[in-house]
């Protein structure tokens, strides 16, 4: 990966507020593969983004908050787009979701704080993705939900404090969940529903209701996985719980909402 001078060299840069005063200005605003760079504050706004482009902090999470605008919306929403980066930010006061990527492959999700909203992270129909160093931690139902979701990877992120599921992939194969630390969620750690060669490695799965749920799909590696202090372990299909009539609900809900 380029280094953020490197990328500065080579496409046009926007910096935010001096050239715009808002993040989806600039968005909006920016030519394809600009960078935009936001300088520390409390920005309100929901931000739609549908053209390949970096979106940067200059602080980090700590200094950069983005709260949403309108609640029912995503605070980042990436739609119909592929190689959007988006980099150091604390998304939050969303119903809905910190970050949301619709139908948008390889983008660079990295060292965000999604949290205090309906779910920290959602990926729908989006693919080869790099969700890396995020908190998705604190929010109302799952911190990070993939649905038909295929070829990502999830490293080293924080999925902890939810009010629902730490992780949950429901239809979506061949992701790569290393590394994460996936703690004292009310229900699941990790949930795999329906979905098969997933790689789970080196995870951190503690003091949730159930550590790693598995119901259908198949061929699914798990590696090293650490589980101490759940209630239960594993559950497979054949276990019913009552967090599955949550899920269904849930998932009819999602399919209706997050279409554009």
């Amino acid at each position: 990966m380029l280094s953020l001078t490197a990328l500065l060299l080579i496409y046009s840069t926007i910096i935010v507020p001096e050239n715009y005063k808002t993040i989806q200005e600039a968005v909006t605003n920016a030519s394809l593969d600009d960078t935009i760079i936001v300088s520390e504050g409390n920005y309100k706004e929901n931000v739609s983004v549908t053209k390949p482009v970096s979106i940067i902090s200059r602080k980090g999470p700590e200094f950069t908050t983005v709260r949403a605008a309108v609640p029912s919306e995503p605070v980042f929403k990436v739609s119909n787009v592929n190689n959007v980066a988006i980099t150091g930010f604390t998304a939050t006061g969303s119903l809905l979701s910190g970050i949301y990527l619709y139908n948008s492959n390889n983008a660079t999700i990295t060292d965000n704080k999604t949290v205090k909203n309906g779910r920290g992270i959602i990926l729908y129909g989006s693919s080869n993705n790099m969700l890396t160093g995020n908190s998705a931690d604190a929010n109302k139902k799952y911190g990070i939900y993939l649905e038909s979701s295929h070829r990502n990877s999830l490293v080293k992120n924080s999925a902890s404090s939810n009010n629902d599921n730490g992780i949950f992939l429901s239809s979506s194969s061949y992701n790569n969940l290393t590394d994460n630390n996936v703690n004292h969620n009310t229900w699941n750690g990790i949930i795999l529903w329906d979905s098969s060669n997933n790689t789970l490695k080196d995870n951190r799965i503690w003091r949730n209701r159930f550590g790693i749920v598995i119901s259908g799909g198949g061929n699914n590696t798990l590696i090293n996985n650490s589980t101490w202090s759940n209630i239960y372990v594993i559950m497979p299909l054949i276990l019913a719980y009552i967090g599955i009539i949550s899920y269904l609900v849930q998932r009819r809900v999602l399919q209706t909402i997050y279409r554009v």
